[in-house]
This record gives C-alpha cells, sequence and structure tokens, in this order.
C-alpha cells in the first residue's frame, strides 16, 4: 500500500513541474523577449529614423531632379523611409522578419477606380 503511495506521489510530482512550468517559461520568455526589443530599440529607432530622414529628402531631390519623375522618388523612398521603426518582441523570437529597409512598392499602376480620384498619383509613369 505504501509503494502505491510513493508512486502515485511520484507521478503527480514528477507530473506537476510540466504543467505547472511551461507557462512561467513562455512567460519569462515572453519577458527576456520585450527587455531584448526595448533595449534593442535604444540604438535601432533613432537610427532608423536617421535613415528616413535623409531619405525623405533625398528622394525629394531625386524626384525634382529627374523633372518630377514619381517612380524615382519612390525608388529612393521606398527603402530608405519604409521599413520597421521599432523592433517587436516578435522579431526577436524569429515569428516576423526585422525589416531595416523597405521593399514593398507597386511595379504597375494600381488598378483602383480612378473615377473619383482627383490627385494625380495614379497618373504617374511606371514604364
Amino acid at each position: 500500500m505504501r509503494s502505491i503511495a510513493v508512486a502515485a506521489l511520484a507521478v503527480i510530482v514528477g507530473a506537476l513541474p510540466a504543467a505547472a512550468h511551461d507557462p512561467l517559461e513562455n512567460q519569462g520568455l515572453e519577458v527576456g523577449e520585450t527587455l531584448a526589443a526595448s533595449y534593442a530599440n535604444l540604438l535601432y529607432t533613432p537610427a532608423k529614423i536617421v535613415v528616413a530622414a535623409v531619405g525623405a529628402v533625398a528622394g525629394g531631390i531625386a524626384g525634382v531632379l529627374t523633372g518630377g519623375d514619381e517612380r524615382a522618388a519612390y525608388a529612393v523612398w521606398v527603402p530608405l523611409v519604409g521599413g520597421d521603426y521599432f523592433v517587436k518582441p516578435s522579431h526577436v523570437d524569429g515569428t516576423r522578419p526585422l525589416a531595416f529597409f523597405g521593399y514593398d512598392y507597386a511595379d504597375r499602376p494600381s488598378q483602383a477606380s480612378r473615377e473619383n480620384d482627383r490627385t494625380y498619383a495614379y497618373e504617374a509613369l511606371y514604364n
């Protein structure tokens, strides 16, 4: 009888750390990732803001010097002004890639309806 009680107690005690340990381990991991992202932002965010500010001006200059070619301005703006401005815990744990430089801009004009559009953005040449 005593050996059955000891065996049952051993199984229960052996199972408790596994059940109780996972949430604590995950919370500890999340805290670590959050702190790592926070400290990384002390250097990353100011650097990104400087690059974006330089890129905004450089893109404007490129647009002016190419005769108002929006595509030329976007070629500078998208990589330098786009991207992530903050490191997030999802970047630290690897579930989401960190993009210092932007990369997403249209290769072709938008297919959206132009009937009610009063801007010239849709008239940009995409050659």
